[in-house]
């Protein structure tokens, strides 16, 4: 398995039990899997988990083979090789498209870094807008902007957390289609997080309902 989440648990300081409950999760490589559940049964927590913004009380994550949890190891957000598309999409307001997804890039060469942009501008469909400002887009466009910054670094997995939310129903619908389209021709792993049933229908590969913090 390419992703191995087992036993995970976990309990913010102020509550008094467990918001993730021995959760357990394998996805193949390429996979599109969906986490559905109600608002607070513990989605969310499950992907700040994964990416290392917050520290399990026991459990194991392995991505491709290489431990990132475990008794003894805890590897930082930023060497997981993780991207992130948040519900808000954090968009540098400051930046341009072109800034925005060139942010992730620091490591390459200047002439890579064109390379690999013109590229993700090609697979999210918005060449030609590189110059414009998060506040110019539309819902939709800063919605793709934000995955071609998350996915351009050619991450391990992608983490999508509401990535729907903030759409009206009727673009809803012709993003999610995008959005499948786009993961699957990456062939990068994800995982998603939703309230809507008819998302996790529409994207994922596998769908994982989370009731209080335990699979159901």
């Amino acid at each position: 398995m390419y992703i191995e989440i087992k036993n995970l648990n976990f309990k913010y300081k102020n509550s008094e039990e467990n918001v993730i409950k021995n959760f357990s999760l394998n996805i193949k490589q390429g996979e599109i899997v969906c986490i559905l559940g109600e608002s607070g049964c513990g989605k969310s927590t499950i992907l700040r988990l994964v990416s290392g913004l917050e520290e399990a009380l026991s459990g194991t994550i392995k991505i491709d083979g290489k431990v990132m949890v475990d008794d003894s190891t805890f590897i930082y957000p930023e060497k997981r090789g993780i991207g992130m598309v948040f519900q808000d999409y954090a968009l540098f307001p400051h930046m341009t498209v072109e800034e925005n997804i060139k942010f992730g890039l620091k490591k390459i060469l200047r002439s890579e870094k064109k390379k690999r942009l013109e590229e993700v501008l090609k697979l999210v469909n918005l060449q030609g807008y590189e110059k414009r400002y998060p506040y110019e887009l539309s819902g939709g466009q800063q919605q793709r902007v934000a995955l071609a910054r998350a996915i351009a670094p050619q991450p391990a997995l992608i983490l999508l957390d509401e990535p729907f939310s903030n759409l009206d129903a009727h673009l809803q619908k012709k993003i999610r289609n995008e959005l499948k389209q786009i993961i699957k021709q990456t062939g990068i792993t994800s995982i998603f997080v939703t309230h809507d049933e008819e998302d996790a229908k529409a994207i994922a590969d596998q769908v994982i309902v989370l009731t209080k913090g335990k699979i159901t």
